[in-house]
This record gives C-alpha cells, sequence and structure tokens, in this order.
C-alpha cells in the first residue's frame, strides 16, 4: 500500500467505519490498490492508525459496493474488472434506457426540466470545486430523475439496477478528469433535446452517449486494468 497516503493516521473521533471506507475507497479508485490486491487487515489496521474492527466494517461496506471481494482462503481482496462484464451491461442499458428516456421525454414538463437543469447546475459547481465523488452521486440522481418521469415501475427498477452495476466502472473512471467533463456535457445535449419533447432524438441520443461512454470506459480499462 502506498505509503504517503495510508501512513497517514486517521485521527480518534473520526476513524469510523465510513471515514476508513472512503480511505480505502479513495486508494482503489486510484488504482494505488490494484485489483486482484490482497487486503490483510492487520496491515490496514496499522497503516491507518485504528483497531481491526472499523477496517472490518469497511471491507464489508466495501464489498456491498462491489469495489472488494471476499473468499474463503484469500480473505479479502481488491475486485478484479472484466470487461466482458461491463459490455454486457452496457448492452443492457443502452436497450433499455433509450427506451425509458424516450417515453420521460413524452411526459416531461417544463417543472421537471427545472429539476433538472438545477441537478445539472450543482454537477458544473462541483465540477469547478474540483469534488468528482459528489458530481457522480448528482449525476445518478439526474438520469434517477429522467427516467422517473416515465413512470414505468418495473423499466425504473430494471434501469436502476443496471446503472449501479455500471457504477464500479464509472467510479474508476471519474478518477481521470476529461471523463466527468463528457459526463456534463452529454447532460447539456439530453437537456436540450427533453425540452423539444422529442422522443425519438431523445432515445438515440441516449443510446449514442451509452455507447460513447462504454467505448470510452473499455479504452481506460484497457489501459489501466
Amino acid at each position: 500500500m502506498p505509503d504517503h497516503v495510508a501512513s497517514q493516521p486517521i485521527p480518534g473521533r473520526i476513524a469510523t467505519q465510513v471515514s476508513v471506507a472512503d480511505r480505502i475507497r479513495t486508494l482503489i479508485l486510484r488504482r494505488e490498490l490494484r485489483p486482484g490486491e490482497r487486503l490483510v487487515q492487520t496491515e490496514l489496521a496499522e497503516q491507518f492508525g485504528v483497531s481491526r474492527t472499523p477496517i472490518r466494517e469497511a471491507l464489508y461496506r466495501l464489498a456491498s459496493d462491489g469495489l472488494i471481494t471476499f473468499s474463503p482462503h484469500k480473505g479479502a481482496s481488491v475486485a478484479d474488472f472484466s470487461l466482458s462484464e461491463l459490455e454486457g451491461i452496457y448492452s443492457i442499458r443502452i436497450a433499455i434506457e433509450g427506451y425509458g428516456a424516450s417515453l420521460a421525454a413524452e411526459k416531461i414538463s417544463d417543472h421537471d426540466i427545472d429539476e433538472l437543469e438545477a441537478l445539472l447546475n450543482q454537477m458544473k459547481e462541483m465540477f469547478q470545486q474540483g469534488d468528482r465523488w459528489r458530481l457522480l452521486a448528482v449525476n445518478r440522481q439526474f438520469y434517477a430523475s429522467l427516467y422517473a418521469i416515465a413512470d414505468r415501475p418495473r423499466l425504473y427498477e430494471l434501469i436502476m439496477k443496471h446503472l449501479d452495476l455500471a457504477d464500479l466502472y464509472r467510479r474508476i473512471a471519474f478518477a481521470i478528469d476529461h471523463y466527468y467533463r463528457h459526463t456534463i456535457a452529454d447532460q447539456e445535449e439530453l437537456l436540450v433535446e427533453l425540452r423539444q419533447r422529442d422522443s425519438e432524438a431523445v432515445e438515440r441520443l441516449t443510446r449514442i452517449q451509452l455507447q460513447k461512454t462504454l467505448s470510452n470506459l473499455v479504452d481506460f480499462l484497457k489501459e489501466t486494468v
């Protein structure tokens, strides 16, 4: 583990499960902990200056996010990332989100558009502040709000499931500036079409943007994983 990050003790009053998990997550997303690397609780506890309890809880939290896996013999390790799994997730996203976006475009109100624009403005502010992780959370909220407008609960559930599956890969890509800059540009372009209530254009654009995102993620992961 890189000494310049991990060896900085966390003050006792904030040495919680969440703060430890955030530190380990950062190391994973920065590629300072590599896919498949074994995570030893005693070593992590010593590096972070905490007991094993918050380390163990943090690892389980990160496992629920898909960033860490547990095996009977190896224990905890950084999750491996599969290009074939990524492509499978996005093939489904392209199909169902294009349809969901087109339904939303048919039903969207001026108030809905104002709310989406407010979320986009939040992302722009976070981009300027360099707060990429909050930006990613609001990015998810933008799309969750959009697909909720379609008013198809089963479709919404399916879309959000696959959005969450893709989030593991998107979090890795969000470690680089140009990826989340393109994300904001995509949403600006999408809002233009939504204002026109052009469902066919919205569906087409959503599919194109998702395909572009997939291509960018594949290229990035091939270089780094």
